[in-house]
């Protein structure tokens, strides 16, 4: 091998150690390079004599350009870290705003919300404290009572569902139930929002048992129901469709509201959204939320979309077992 290949191959490895090196490494190398290139490839070969001038200058080049490799090589990792440094402060900053926003935004919500039942729910009691009232008009103000209470109670549930499924704290327990029980639960559930509404119920799964959480599917469900009673007209049906695909449970829900404007059909599952044409103007914002994330639990999804006739449908789709209900009674 002669000089020339030599520096150069000793010069791309003073090179290689201080881009993965430290300073102090990256000049130990280049000193060893000094060192042996001196030996091994300039006369008098085997000593560590200098012949010429020549010989010398090429020494110390391949000594400044290692310590200047290392130098330039420390500077650029000194500012990646520095810039990661400032992508996490950045990331932290965005974290702790979005954080703030939505507590703003809760504290917001949440201050909507009770003030109409907290009106009400003042001045109701405020009548019955009156001697004078008739008694037809105490049995109305105490069933306004009775009405603001349970608002007030739903959006409790609501903050408590909404914290449960964004901490991970809710755990299924898995039963075999029908596909009209779990309707008839949520109905139970909505039925403070739901009042007089007519519904029209498909059961498609039949007496076919099905394994899956009912609690968080009902409840689920529930919001659906609520969301439709808010965004359609007072007169307006309800329809819900429950059918079984293979190893999936799929439960629609059809309004005959406005619909849902194709730009919001994903937005509509934000915390806090609500739509311009709610003909309920209590609500929290995160029924629909609360929803999707009961039903992502079970490894399902909520989707929205808006039906060709008019109005919006929401779609619950869950993976579930399911057995004819002779098959569940002889095995247990």
């Amino acid at each position: 091998m002669n000089e020339t290949t030599a520096a150069l191959l000793l010069l791309l490895a003073v090179l290689a150690v201080a881009a993965v090196s430290s300073r102090g490494g990256a000049i130990v190398a280049a000193l060893l390079a000094f060192a042996g290139f001196n030996f091994f490839f300039l006369p008098p070969v085997g000593t560590f004599a200098i012949a010429s001038q020549d010989d010398l200058i090429a020494l110390f080049v391949l000594l400044a350009v290692g310590v200047i490799g290392s130098q330039l090589s420390h500077v650029a990792r000194r500012r990646a870290q520095e810039a990661l440094a400032l992508a996490q402060q950045r990331n932290q900053a965005e974290l702790a705003r979005k954080g703030a926003e939505a507590r703003s935004a809760l504290v917001a919500s949440l201050s909507h919300d009770l003030k109409t039942p907290l009106t009400a729910l003042t001045v109701a009691t405020g009548n019955l404290a009156n001697p004078d009232l008739p008694e037809s008009e105490r049995a109305e103000q105490a069933q306004i009572v009775r009405a603001e209470l349970a608002r007030l109670k739903r959006l409790f549930d609501n903050v408590v569902d909404m914290a449960s499924v964004e901490t991970g704290a809710m755990h299924t327990e898995l039963e075999w139930v029908e596909a009209a029980d779990l309707v008839a639960a949520a109905r139970h559930q909505a039925e403070g929002t739901l009042q007089s509404r007519s519904m029209a119920v498909s059961d498609e799964a039949g007496e076919k048992l099905i394994q899956l959480e009912p609690r968080l599917t009902s409840a689920a469900l529930a919001h659906l129901l609520e969301n439709a009673a808010a965004y359609s007209p007072a007169d307006g049906p309800i329809a819900i469709r429950a059918r079984l695909e293979p190893g999936m449970l799929e439960i629609a829900v059809r309004d005959h509201g406005p619909g849902v404007p194709p730009e919001d059909l994903e937005r509509v599952f934000d915390r806090f959204y609500r739509g311009a044409t709610t003909q309920n103007r209590f609500g929290s914002g995160l029924g629909l939320a609360i929803a999707r994330g009961l039903i992502a639990i079970q490894g399902g999804q909520v989707t929205a979309a808006n039906h060709p006739d008019g109005g919006a449908i929401f779609t619950i789709r869950v993976p579930v077992r399911a057995r004819d209900s002779a098959a569940v009674g002889a095995a247990s």
